[in-house]
């Protein structure tokens, strides 16, 4: 398909979904164009949220298996939600009143450093690879220390529920940042997508062709790192939306990054939203994470996508 046609209907379906997704809700049905308190402080925002969650989500899966060389990659595999998790848990148990999110997109920044340098730079996609998954394992034995030792009873309830991923309710000013960050991000990869599309070629490929790799890799990955903490401090750990997104996008307009990078971005976007609009009416009046309702799609496309091939 042409992928000018691909990003026009995918950004009419973002906007019918977000349309969609602000009228239900477990409160029943609310016109749009009514604009009251319901709609105005409380669905618009949260679907917005969504919608950058799922960008800046989708865009960092595109650059997190160009840089490691695997289909299979997602924003997650270097050990960044280990990270989230223990600052977004640490913060609830030593400082209860202040929200989360600033702490867990610092320990995802950290968890980032950390594999960055146990793996020797980010010149070795397999070294990556590997000291992400160690690293996650570390993070993540941290995290159950700190929610069995807490003394709090109520942390287990608010951190589980945090961890699961959840939009929450947020103000229109707190999407300020998240919509600058995340229209930054997709803009930076997109002007690069000629030196992505050579980079997926393979390292030697890519250095014949003119391009510096390990300089390449390493800014790819502070921009993958941004994308990705800037999503779980808003909302939590909602997994793989970094690995649907992209193979959806790879399915519509193949593997060109100057193409895909959009298409991805916005089919994160459609897909959260989506996923969020389930989990405020599925059970109704009871609100699930919107992180099991990605789970719950993205672990079949995983093994899947497993059997597939090598890669």
């Amino acid at each position: 398909m042409r992928p000018r046609a691909v990003i026009a209907g995918l950004a009419i379906g973002c906007v019918a979904a977000g349309v969609l997704a602000i009228c239900i809700g477990s409160t029943g049905w609310r016109s749009p164009w009514a604009w009251d308190a319901m709609v105005a402080e409380l669905r618009a925002p949260r679907v917005l949220l969504g919608w950058l969650v799922g960008a800046a989500l989708a865009a960092a899966g595109v650059a997190m298996q160009a840089v490691l060389h695997n289909d299979l990659a997602d924003p997650y595999v270097l050990g960044i939600s280990g990270g989230a998790s223990v600052g977004a848990v640490a913060s609830l148990a030593l400082c209860p009143g202040i929200a989360p999110g600033p702490a867990a997109a610092a320990g995802a920044a950290g968890a980032a450093a950390l594999v960055r340098a146990l793996a020797r730079g980010p010149h070795d996609p397999t070294r990556l690879l590997l000291a992400g998954v160690a690293v996650g394992s570390m993070f993540a034995s941290a995290t159950g220390l700190i929610l069995v030792l807490a003394p709090d009873s109520q942390l287990l309830r608010s951190s589980t529920s945090w961890l699961f991923g959840g939009l929450g309710t947020p103000r229109w000013s707190a999407l300020i940042v998240p919509a600058g960050v995340v229209t930054g991000g997709v803009a930076w990869l997109s002007l690069h997508a000629q030196r992505l599309d050579r980079l997926a070629l393979g390292a030697d490929v890519a250095a014949a062709l003119g391009v510096a790799v390990p300089s390449l890799r390493r800014r790819i990955l502070v921009v993958a790192v941004a994308l990705t903490a800037l999503a779980v401090a808003a909302a939590g750990l909602v997994g793989f939306v970094g690995l649907i997104a992209p193979h959806a996008a790879r399915k519509l307009v193949g593997q060109p990054h100057r193409a895909l990078v959009p298409v991805a971005a916005l089919a994160g976007a459609l897909l959260v939203m989506a996923a969020d609009a389930v989990a405020r009416t599925a059970f109704a009046p009871r609100e699930v994470p919107v992180g099991l309702v990605t789970a719950s799609l993205g672990g079949p496309m995983f093994l899947w996508q497993l059997q597939r091939g090598p890669r």
